[in-house]
């Protein structure tokens, strides 16, 4: 999705030069805009295009009527209701609208916590690092996710995936829901490449909108799509109608009325309550051709693209011109907006578009880098993202934590980074984000959305910081649907019965015991009910001795409300409150509780702070509503994180009221809502109630089954034979391939697999993601050594791996995850040194250990305490052999017939396996070097004439494309001196299988895993890019690995055996004949980094030990990306 070319305030800039006088002509120098006069000037209207001065370009007209009559005007008025100036030119400042201005709607309040939506590009998986696949994404903190994009098919008008693999990723997104029920999943159409000139759908929605034909073959489809894959709404993003840059035709503009009505109409009649959205643009040159005064009526909201305001599309539009300008700029927004409030959009139908990725300059002089200063070309593209002028936000994240130059624009609510000595780059953070939400509030706008959630990093940083903008937190996606049961205690309206499916709480205090409730926010002799599940009902009573009122509930209580009179005579002083027995169905009310006492509450327009580790949902004077005002500040209403209310805002009449603060009050909640707090501030009559989604409880109905998934897993937690499917084939087909499971059934662990991988991703989590997680370990994890920690730790090792495979991969170990998980670790903590302790705060490099020394002062490297313990209960006889594809062990062949990595390297040591060919290869990041190795399988009886023992048994094609060869990939970060030898510091080894070379100029074996055969073995990995531990091949003798775990003293064994083979040396990387590379100078660690120069990978050569030749030949270019794709 992207906005481009002139921004609202460009338009106004091109708007307001356009006067007469600063235009001059000649009979040989005809005039860009106007007619040209006889006096040599340019200019519009009868005095300038009239007969009697006019000597070229008489027939041009104006953009609108000033008052000279609409024979000298293409149109009477200017689109938008923007003003005609006295020229004939359409804009907005006092140019053109001399003293009339618009004004816009106002409020107080949080009207754009109502909607978050993060859009996801179904790209971001395939880059080569930064991935992330949909259980990735911090759904905590969104309301709704739209999958970007879907294309419509140009002949049959049908919904066709942009690529291949989306199908697949459809239902993974969509599955988003089993854990999260009140989130929800769009589709989006469109996007800014539908529309290139140079596509097959360049016209295609321009085909569809115009065409009945073509929209009903489109909405069968649309229906079949949204029914089939689960989506809850349909967003169209037409880039754009009209334009005819962009494709568009002059029908455009009302056919598109017509296609949006008519789609609305399809939707309805499907039975479902299908969403309707489009994206519109913030500069007037492109929004002008939309009617958003009709689309409004017929859609649910718009999203505005308010970002890509500037980038170097600049450099082109004589207008502008090559100077720097952030992408995103408050004063233009506001701008683009007034374009709307002048057409009276009524604001809470208006998604303010937030960016988490910046836009990139090469400034033409490095001293000059604030927004007006020269750019050459595109910032350089960052190592992830891969694309000229972008840099996503987790990049950004990273330049500014190695130091880059921040600036902060407070009038443009935007922060600017130099960096590099001539890059700049334009971005949001927490600040800027609170100020735009602080915009968008006091605006009455409904919601915001995000471009996109996909450029996060991994912790979800950047959502985090839009959540606690919002006032939000985590808010929560689980609220339960109309047809769910009701599980949790909830305050009713005043003066009706309990829902449907909920009673009173009975009182436990005084003679008169009956129903529990309050009459705080209720007129007259009203009041609420305290309502609860009959099966969880809990029992209730009034603490607190009027008239000197100081309630507090008793241990094994819950504070559900206070009052002022509770059920007996009022408080002078303080208020009573209302405490309940703690119970599953009201448990998470003592998640949260007021802070702050009257009547001083806080510090003068302050509001009252919250104990560590808990953060304020709302505020108010009146506390719940019952309690002793404040005279100054106002009481906090404190949540542990993430809290267990939900979705919540303040409402006056029973849904948000923008404009002036209304003045009676009715204190009722939206259906689907109940009360937590009411307060009259702000009404003449009655209260304004403070209303969220029914919180969580440990009996939620998703929590349960979740229970009841993981129970039955752990009842049998194997994998049987072909059931493996995350971690070694496409996702389409899993219920086929999961049907073998007999305690299990597929669907069931399915989603298990996808709620965990949620639960452990650590970021974005909401309540009932808690619960859940705090299940899976007393059920589960602590039993079988697999705790959401450790599975999330995992996940860290390797953070560009699909997290579902990597899930199964462990849920599949069982009983044996325990000794897996301590052996995989204990190998990292056994063979990966530390050989700059400078460089994480250490010793310096002279006065760093010894290999002597290392020994004499460890005796093996330090594990983790965690792991140190679980260790010892490892009994390695007991170790299961797995396949190579998922490496959780090193002996023989697994369960499946599949192959270890550990039997590869036996194979190898041992003289069975002859080398294909060794290679170097800059990583597709651009960052490491790989070297890439290629074994032969042994020769035997299978497919292919390969022995069976070495191929995965399972494939489809094993017949036709058999495995033929082992790949290891030595991620190496630089060659430093070791006892005196250079050795290759390594920081990760996978391993994986090949079929056959790929194609390209020159071809080498083919690694694409997108289709799961050529999965990576995660043999080892001492740390992310970047850390400070390495793997030295060479370095530790067999004594040395006497008392490693068995993983450890293989890998000691595979390093030795390459080193003294001659595979692995410094030579392979820098040989004349071999590697070919270049070292840079010794850095403060004694490390050398290789200096690639213009090349991306050496030729294929063979081992230069003796008796092998190396082969001859120099660099080479080419480059196939996938093909290094090792999830590191």
């Amino acid at each position: 999705m992207k906005s481009l070319l002139i921004s609202a305030l460009s338009f106004i800039s091109l708007s307001g030069s356009l006067v007469v006088a600063q235009f001059t002509c000649s009979p040989t120098q005809p005039c860009d805009i106007g007619c040209c006069t006889k006096f040599g000037s340019c200019g519009l209207g009868p005095d300038s295009c009239g007969p009697e001065n006019c000597i070229s370009n008489c027939d041009r007209k104006s953009d609108c009527d000033p008052g000279w009559g609409t024979q000298w005007s293409t149109t009477e008025s200017c689109p938008l209701n923007v003003c005609c100036s006295k020229f004939g030119f359409c804009g907005t400042t006092s140019d053109f609208c001399g003293n009339v201005t618009v004004t816009p709607p106002s409020c107080s309040g949080s009207s754009s916590s109502k909607r978050t939506i993060g859009y996801y590009e179904s790209w971001s998986n395939t880059r080569p690092c930064d991935k992330m696949y949909p259980e990735g994404i911090p759904i905590g903190s969104y309301t709704h996710l739209n999958f970007a994009f879907a294309f419509v098919n140009p002949s049959t008008f049908a919904i066709s995936p942009m690529s291949d693999g989306d199908p697949a990723l459809y239902t993974r997104f969509t599955a988003l829901k089993n854990t999260n029920p009140g989130l929800q999943t769009w589709i989006s159409i469109g996007g800014w490449s539908m529309n290139d000139p140079d596509q097959p759908t360049a016209t295609t929605f321009s085909d569809l909108a115009g065409s009945t034909d073509a929209q009903s073959k489109f909405f069968a489809s649309a229906l079949s799509f949204l029914e089939t894959y689960g989506f809850d709404g349909v967003d169209i993003d037409w880039e754009y109608p009209v334009a005819p840059e962009r494709s568009g035709k002059p029908a455009d503009y009302q056919n598109y009325v017509t296609f949006l009505q008519n789609f609305r109409n399809a939707l309805h009649s499907s039975g479902h309550n299908y969403g309707l959205t489009i994206t519109i643009p913030s500069s007037f040159w492109y929004m002008q051709h939309f009617d958003v005064v009709s689309i409004e009526k017929i859609i649910d909201w718009f999203n505005v693209m308010s970002y890509d305001l500037h980038g170097t599309w600049d450099s082109t539009d004589k207008f502008i011109g090559p100077f720097i300008a952030a992408h995103t700029n408050l004063t233009e927004i506001d701008i683009a907006l007034s374009l709307l409030w002048r057409n009276n959009i009524n604001p809470d139908n208006v998604v303010l578009g937030l960016g988490f990725y910046g836009r990139s300059f090469t400034l033409a002089e490095p001293s000059c880098n604030t927004p007006g200063c020269v750019f050459t070309s595109g910032g350089d593209a960052g190592a992830c993202t891969q694309s000229v002028g972008t840099l996503s936000f987790a990049e950004i994240q990273r330049l500014v934590a190695e130091g880059a130059k921040v600036t902060t624009d407070t009038t443009a609510a935007v922060k600017m980074v130099t960096y590099n000595t001539n890059q700049w780059v334009s971005y949001d953070d927490a600040d800027t984000f609170k100020m735009k939400i602080d915009y968008a509030n006091s605006h009455c706008l409904g919601g915001t959305m995000v471009w996109a959630s996909s450029t996060d990093d991994a912790q979800g940083s950047a959502a985090s910081a839009l959540s606690r903008a919002t006032g939000r937190q985590a808010i929560s996606l689980l609220s339960t649907s109309q047809s769910d049961p009701i599980t949790s205690c909830q305050l009713g309206e005043c003066g009706q019965s309990c829902p449907a499916g909920l009673s009173p709480a009975q009182r436990s205090d005084g003679k008169n015991r009956g129903n529990t409730g309050t009459n705080t926010g209720c007129t007259g002799s009203d009041s609420r009910l305290y309502c609860c599940p009959s099966d969880d009902m809990p029992t209730c009573t009034w603490r607190g001795t009027a008239p000197f009122c100081d309630g507090k509930c008793h241990d094994g209580e819950v504070e559900v409300t206070s009052s002022t009179s509770g059920t007996g005579a009022s408080c002078w002083t303080g208020h009573k409150v209302l405490c309940c027995l703690k119970t599953a169905s009201d448990a998470a009310v003592s998640e949260c509780h007021w802070s702050g006492s009257a009547p001083i509450c806080a510090a003068p327009f302050s509001q009252a702070d919250c104990p560590s580790g808990e953060k304020a949902l709302t505020n108010s004077n009146y506390g719940a509503g019952g309690e002793q005002p404040c005279d100054i500040g106002s009481k906090s209403f404190c949540c542990d994180q993430p809290p267990p209310y939900q979705n919540c805002d303040w409402f006056y009449h029973g849904g948000n009221f923008w404009g002036a603060i209304p003045f009676s009050c009715t204190g009722t909640c939206p259906a689907g809502k109940s009360v937590i707090a009411t307060d009259p501030t702000g009404c003449f009559s009655g209260y304004g109630a403070f209303c969220c989604d029914n919180p969580a409880t440990t009996n939620d109905p998703l929590v349960t089954d979740f229970r009841r998934r993981i129970q039955a897993f752990a009842s049998d937690p194997t994998c049987q034979v072909g059931q493996k499917h995350y971690s070694r084939e496409e996702i389409e087909g899993i219920t086929t391939q999961l049907e073998r499971r007999t305690t299990l059934n597929s669907n069931d662990l399915t989603l298990l697999l996808q709620q965990l991988s949620q639960i452990a991703s650590g970021s974005g989590q909401t309540f009932q993601q808690n619960l859940m997680g705090q299940d899976f370990d007393s059920i589960y994890g602590g039993a079988h050594g697999l705790r959401v920690a450790n599975i999330s730790t995992f996940y860290g090792d390797w953070p560009n791996m699909d997290r579902l495979s990597l899930s199964e991969s462990l849920m599949c170990l069982g009983d044996d995850a325990t000794n897996f998980l301590s052996d995989y670790h204990g190998s990292r903590s056994q063979v990966c040194v530390n050989s700059c302790p400078a460089a994480s705060g250490g010793s310096s490099p002279s006065t760093s250990p010894t290999h002597d020394e290392f020994f004499k002062l460890n005796g093996r490297a330090i594990m983790p305490a965690f792991w140190e313990g679980v260790a010892k209960l490892a009994n390695k006889s007991a170790l299961l052999e797995r396949n190579l594809g998922d490496s959780e062990h090193v002996t023989n062949t697994g369960p499946d017939g599949e192959p270890s990595w550990g039997l590869m390297v036996e194979a190898i040591i041992n003289g069975n396996m002859r080398i294909e060919y060794e290679q170097v290869i800059l990583a597709t990041q651009g960052t490491e070097t790989i070297l890439e190795v290629v074994w032969n399988l042994p020769v035997g009886n299978g497919p292919g004439g390969i022995d069976p023992n070495y191929q995965d048994e399972n494939p489809g094609d094993a017949q036709t494309n058999p495995d033929r060869y082992v790949v290891f990939h030595f991620h190496t970060d630089h060659i430093t001196v070791r006892e005196g030898v250079q050795r290759p510091g390594i920081h990760a080894v996978v391993a994986f299988h090949g079929q056959d070379f790929g194609g390209g100029g020159r071809p080498r074996i083919d690694g694409n895993d997108s289709g799961g055969r050529n999965r990576r073995a995660r043999v080892l990995n001492c740390g992310n890019n970047g850390g400070d531990l390495f793997w030295y091949p060479g370095e530790f003798t067999p004594q040395d690995a006497a008392n490693f775990g068995e993983w450890a003293q293989l890998m000691t064994r595979f390093g030795n055996y390459m080193v003294a083979q001659g595979i692995l040396t410094v030579d392979t990387y820098t040989g004349s004949t071999r590697g070919q590379l270049q070292l840079n100078a010794v850095d403060e660690c004694g490390y050398q980094r290789f200096n690639w120069g213009t090349w991306s990978q050496s030729r294929q050569f063979q081992p230069g030990s003796p008796g092998q030749g190396p082969s001859t030949g120099g660099p080479s270019t080419d480059r196939g990306p996938e093909l290094d794709d090792d999830g590191v």
